[in-house]
């Protein structure tokens, strides 16, 4: 580990350097060790075969001279060619024929009792291959003996050595130039779209990185970053809209409320005056609060909603489940609808037993299942629900229905009050929309508590809708009232 630590840290200032320097640096640095490899390997085969050559030299040079001791009882030795070393000496020790130094004579001696073979020999400070053989013949066992200076040897391995090693160093600088130039090639595109991200941070908002029309990797970066923009674009876009939307919304009860408390202030002595001032403006704070936590639901349900994948997916949940979910949401808008007199009931279909003649859950039935938990049902019932009780005059009604139909989950809200514009439709589920005075409850006292509302519920119902996988819809009835319909994809329940 203490190695590492310390590689690591020799390593450190590289990182101080450009990608280019560091892929030129990191290329040439293995270059380097591979061609020193080659240097060295190459050195050692040149050293053998310098051997071998020698050796068959060495050979060549005896050859002749076996073949006429064997041949001849008393041979005719002729003296060898210019720079051959060659000595011949009898049966009895005598040198008929040498061309050997004076101290390399000396050791025939030694030589005679030796082994035929090839061997290196240590006179005076030189080292000499030589090759031994030992004919027979009438007169005996004859000896020829052919020798090199291994100098010469070593002068031909390190003039190679010397060769390769200035070649080897040639190649390694033309290497490291070309990486230069290629990683410089390789780079100008990133950097020509560094510049490009440069130049769009100031552009319009719809600018894109140009992609290349090769299937490579500087391609997959541009639609990766492309992609990205879009996503930061759109994010920045719902946030500046967001701001927009609330910082407009808070502005009107914020002045009420400043002016409320203005007048409770000036009417300080008339409690009756006071008392009123403060209910007032206690239901501009409710207003506020409601506002400030339907922007908080919104907010989160758009964020995570941006990719499904990347969040924590709702959990698949059974018909039975959401259908008593459904039944306490519509017990707690009761709550509220009691103060207007507005019935809330509630009507549920199972889905249709297997095998069986009508609806109903038991027997061998595969309970349907959908992506939508129990908090995302309560918080579609409670907000399409409540909006129509605060909608609707006394003695109004609204009918909750949960059904499930082949392959989907539908919830339906559908109350008997006077409906919206056919105008406000489409933009019913945008958030801070309201009906204009259509969709204004039957008394002036409840028409402040509706043109009072945050404008988010249904937009916080379709963020739901969407995350579930399903959608939502809003339409007038033909009979009078308004029809609010979530329906939820089925989904596999393991």
């Amino acid at each position: 580990m203490l190695r590492v630590a310390r590689l690591m840290n020799a390593l450190r200032p590289l990182r101080m350097l450009s990608l280019r320097s560091r892929l030129t640096i990191g290329s040439t640095a293995i270059a380097a060790v591979v061609i020193a490899l080659l240097v060295v390997v190459m050195r050692l085969q040149v050293v053998i075969v310098v051997a071998n050559a020698t050796k068959t030299l060495l050979e060549a040079d005896v050859s002749p001279y076996v073949s006429v001791v064997e041949s001849e009882t008393t041979p005719t030795l002729h003296p060898p060619g210019e720079a051959q070393l060659v000595a011949v000496v009898s049966p009895n020790g005598s040198i008929e024929l040498s061309t050997m130094p004076n101290a390399v004579e000396d050791e025939l001696a030694r030589l005679t009792t030796a082994q035929a073979s090839a061997s290196f020999i240590a006179v005076d400070g030189s080292q000499y291959r030589v090759v031994v053989e030992h004919p027979v013949n009438g007169a005996g066992r004859w000896t020829v003996i052919a020798a090199r200076n291994a100098q010469s040897e070593q002068i031909v391995v390190n003039d190679l050595t010397d060769t390769l090693t200035v070649t080897g160093l040639v190649i390694l600088v033309a290497f490291g130039l070309a990486t230069w130039l290629l990683a410089t090639a390789a780079l100008r595109p990133v950097t020509a779209m560094r510049r490009e991200a440069e130049r769009l941070s100031g552009a319009s908002h719809r600018a894109v990185l140009p992609v290349g029309p090769a299937q490579d990797e500087l391609s997959s970066l541009a639609r990766t970053l492309n992609a990205f923009l879009a996503r930061s674009r759109q994010a920045t876009e719902r946030e500046r809209q967001m701001v927009s939307d609330a910082s407009h919304e808070l502005r009107t009860p914020l002045a009420i409320l400043t002016t409320q408390l203005d007048l409770a202030a000036l009417d300080k002595g008339d409690a009756i005056a006071l008392a009123d001032h403060i209910d007032r403006a206690k239901q501009s704070v409710a207003r506020l609060s409601r506002l400030a936590n339907d922007l908080l639901t919104l907010s989160r349900m758009e964020e995570s909603g941006e990719d499904v994948e990347l969040v924590e997916p709702m959990r698949p949940t059974n018909w039975s489940t959401l259908g008593d979910e459904v039944m306490a949401a519509v017990d707690r808008v009761r709550l509220i609808a009691g103060t207007k007199d507005v019935t809330v009931d509630f009507d549920l279909e199972a889905p249709v037993a297997v095998g069986g003649s009508g609806p109903g859950i038991g027997g061998g039935t595969v309970e349907p299942h959908y992506r939508l938990d129990a908090g995302g049902m309560s918080q579609l019932v409670t907000n399409i629900a409540g909006n129509a009780v605060t909608a609707l005059g006394s003695g109004g009604s609204v009918l909750v229905t949960w059904r499930s139909e082949p392959g989907r989950g539908v919830l339906r809200v559908t109350d008997d009050g006077p409906g919206v514009p056919e105008s406000f439709v489409p933009v019913a589920f945008d958030r801070f929309t309201r009906p204009d005075e259509a969709r204004r409850s039957r008394s002036s006292a409840d028409r402040g508590a509706v043109l009072g509302g945050s404008g988010l519920g249904l937009a916080i119902v379709r963020a739901v809708a969407e995350r579930a996988g399903g959608s939502a819809s809003l339409r007038n009835l033909p009979t009078g009232g308004l029809e609010v319909t979530v329906t939820v994809p089925e989904v596999d329940g393991r």
